[in-house]
């Protein structure tokens, strides 16, 4: 089983390149599952500096072929939040409680194969959550024993995401850490068959502050709340893309490969 994971969409210019290159990458590829963080492809309250997804940001995904939505702290930041985590295809962190609206998980199935993805979210990234590996070690024992679980850890600490990984080596197929937008180079499979990279990247514009105009942000630094007058921008630099491939046998990882490693990918927008 081959998956593809794009990290953080951070605006219009990432849901334009997936518009316009996914369906081809699926081909090309021989993908037979497409996961994406999604919970920055919208602005949702600028001046409050809110991001999150709006419902026709998710039915322009699916229809370009991503098959399952992540999130992660901003999953609750729109006003819609509650209709939009009640669509099938989107997930919230498994750990933000048992009285979050949505689900933490769901199942993928497809050409006689079948994929379990789970969003969790760190308490570096998002502090009222709880713990991540007992909601996980939680969840485990009442899946489909067999099926192979892709994990997507969004999470300031690199700590809490290979302590997890670590943690659950061997019984989740791979543990994908997204969150801090910058993508980073420790692709591995661990010892019992789990693949592991601490943060995927963004699929968005550079140049900025992850995928962002800076200075709203950096008023928000110094200011410790958004600023009169301002509102949360997109950056304006060219398009980064961050995202994964990962080869499965079973349940267990046999290869993890950033996109670009892949010859004959188109990369920008």
């Amino acid at each position: 089983m081959r998956i593809l994971f794009f990290g953080d969409l951070v605006g219009e210019a990432a849901i334009r390149y997936l518009e316009g290159n996914l369906p081809r990458l699926r081909r090309k590829l021989g993908v037979d599952f497409v996961v994406a963080n999604g919970e920055n492809a919208d602005l949702t309250d600028p001046a409050l500096g809110k991001a999150g997804m709006h419902p026709e940001t998710v039915d322009r995904l699916l229809a370009c072929g991503v098959d399952a939505i992540t999130g992660g702290n901003h999953s609750f930041d729109p006003p819609w939040a509650e209709e939009l985590l009640d669509h099938p295809r989107v997930l919230r962190p498994l750990n933000a409680g048992p009285f979050a609206p949505g689900r933490g998980y769901l199942v993928l199935e497809g050409q006689e194969r079948a994929l379990i993805v789970v969003n969790l979210v760190g308490r570096s990234a998002w502090p009222p959550a709880d713990d991540p590996l007992w909601a996980l070690e939680g969840l485990l024992p009442g899946l489909e024993a067999g099926m192979p679980v892709l994990v997507d850890f969004h999470s300031e600490s690199v700590f809490e995401k290979l302590g997890l990984a670590f943690a659950l080596d061997g019984r989740v197929a791979a543990v994908l850490g997204t969150h801090t937008h910058v993508p980073t180079q420790d692709l591995r499979i661990l010892p019992r068959g789990t693949a592991y990279v601490s943060d995927v990247g963004m699929v968005g514009p550079s140049g900025g502050m992850q995928g962002y105009e800076p200075g709203f942000l950096v008023a928000v630094l110094r200011r410790k709340r958004p600023p009169r007058g301002g509102r949360l921008a997109w950056a304006q630099g060219p398009l980064e893309v961050g995202a994964v491939v990962v080869d499965l046998d079973g349940g267990r990882a046999k290869a993890i490969h950033r996109l670009q490693a892949l010859q004959g990918v188109p990369q920008g927008g």
